[in-house]
């Protein structure tokens, strides 16, 4: 069981308002859906008319059980994140438009995301989230953090429950600034021990001085929960769970997903190292860090699929004279196209001077809608267009899932003497061949 709940909860609950209690519009906002709650408030989808667009707005939880000072406390509270989150403008922050009170609701007016929180996400999907996505969530997650922490806001709640993200998953925001707190020369020494468990730095858990780095390493954790589907340390007894966070290293992702690259496993136990000094020193050290890991598993995952494309090639008649240097040069003069079934490829009458050789799956020629031929693996067609670059005489179309090579004629001048003299030996071999065919076709057909 996973605990993830605020280490310090308010000795009287507060009470949740009824659907029924909700006004269907607050101020100028109409509120639809309840999309969420937390500890001090729920929120509401809503529709702005003046700007006609959608917002989220969190109204506070009445307490009903606490004194008048106590309760002007727990206002000041609500709207600390207001304040806090008023004062940063990120692509990958939640906005805050508008707060106030209205018919004695206090409420926060938020940009709003179509999407889902990432512990939504990673309840919802059973596959483990591909690393080059959370490397993508993390780096706009610590750039947003560099830019809060450098505005002096310490955001104290980092966790997968407080980062939205986009439907189609290209965007990741940090929100819920409600218990964030402004940083005094760079630090910040809490009184007492708010947050998540699960995700909170040793530091903050002992109470002591608390900086950026502490925000990092609750980054880890969600970086690590990303990776493995659990956040680093799970307990049932939270005063357990607490402990486990101060005095135990964390284990290893690796544990979880043994295929793990060594630079990703050294992210992750960086972040999450006791030691406030061992982790990165900022949010902007640590996007840089993750930039260049990022592009060595592109450039690992580009040799991989040349390779991948090479082996395919190999296995084609046409390329059985090539060596695997000739094939990379061809390649790299070439475009690899898929197509669907029904899907044209050549049309006929159109101009084009380009070379296809079938890779994967079948092709269907016709002309004046006759089909003429069937072609598959390893077949080439276009020939006398790429010579000629006239008119295509007929129409090629995929006939199942299909993989062309295709090869323009200025792309081919552009490759060394040697890969152009084993490319037209082979090129017109296929081409004889093709012309032997059609007319032994012509013959019997007369026949």
């Amino acid at each position: 069981m996973m605990i993830d709940d605020t280490a310090t909860q308010r000795e009287h609950p507060p009470e949740i308002p009824n659907k029924s209690d909700i006004p269907e519009q607050l101020g100028k906002y109409l509120l639809q859906d309840e999309i969420g709650r937390g500890t001090c408030g729920v929120v509401y989808k809503a529709y702005d008319p003046f700007v006609a667009r959608d917002v989220a707005i969190k109204l506070a939880l009445n307490d009903t059980a606490v004194d008048p000072t106590e309760s002007m406390q727990q206002n000041r509270e609500f709207f600390a994140e207001a304040h806090a989150a008023g004062m940063l403008h990120h692509p990958h922050i939640v906005s805050v438009f508008d707060a106030g009170v209205v018919d004695g609701f206090s409420y926060i007016v938020m940009e709003y995301v179509d999407g889902c929180t990432l512990a939504e996400a990673v309840k919802q999907n059973s596959a483990p989230m591909p690393v080059d996505q959370v490397i993508d969530i993390i780096f706009k997650c610590a750039k947003a953090l560099d830019y809060s922490h450098k505005r002096g806001v310490l955001h104290r709640d980092i966790k997968p429950g407080n980062i939205m993200l986009a439907q189609d998953g290209s965007t990741a925001k940090i929100m819920d600034f409600s218990i964030a707190e402004m940083l005094q020369g760079n630090k910040l020494r809490p009184e007492t021990v708010v947050g998540s468990p699960a995700f909170m730095s040793p530091e903050q858990i002992r109470k002591q001085d608390m900086g950026p780095s502490s925000d990092l390493y609750s980054l880890g954790a969600v970086m690590y929960y990303l990776l493995c589907g659990e956040p680093p340390f799970v307990a049932q007894d939270i005063r357990r769970l607490l402990d486990m966070v101060k005095s135990l290293p964390a284990p290893s992702p690796r544990s979880k997903r043994p295929e793990l690259p060594d630079t990703v496993i050294e992210v992750v136990e960086r972040l999450l190292s006791k030691d406030p000094a061992q982790r990165f020193e900022s949010g902007q050290d640590l996007a840089v860090q993750l930039t260049r890991i990022n592009n060595q598993l592109s450039h690992a995952e580009r040799q991989l699929s040349r390779a991948e494309n090479r082996d395919s090639l190999r296995r084609l008649r046409f390329f059985d004279d090539f060596d695997d240097a000739e094939i990379d040069e061809f390649m790299a003069a070439a475009n690899m196209l898929s197509f669907h079934a029904g899907d044209t490829i050549i049309q006929e009458g159109d101009i084009d001077n380009a070379f296809y050789i079938v890779v994967v799956g079948n092709v269907s020629v016709s002309k004046a809608g006759t089909t003429m031929m069937a072609l598959g693996k390893g077949d080439v067609f276009g020939e006398i267009a790429f010579l000629t670059a006239t008119r295509r005489t007929a129409t090629v179309s995929a006939s199942s899932e299909v993989l062309v090579l295709k090869i323009n004629a200025a792309a081919m001048e552009q490759v060394s003497e040697r890969v152009q003299l084993r490319y037209y030996r082979v090129f017109c071999e296929n081409l004889i061949y093709r012309l032997s065919m059609t007319t032994a076709k012509l013959s019997a057909t007369r026949s």
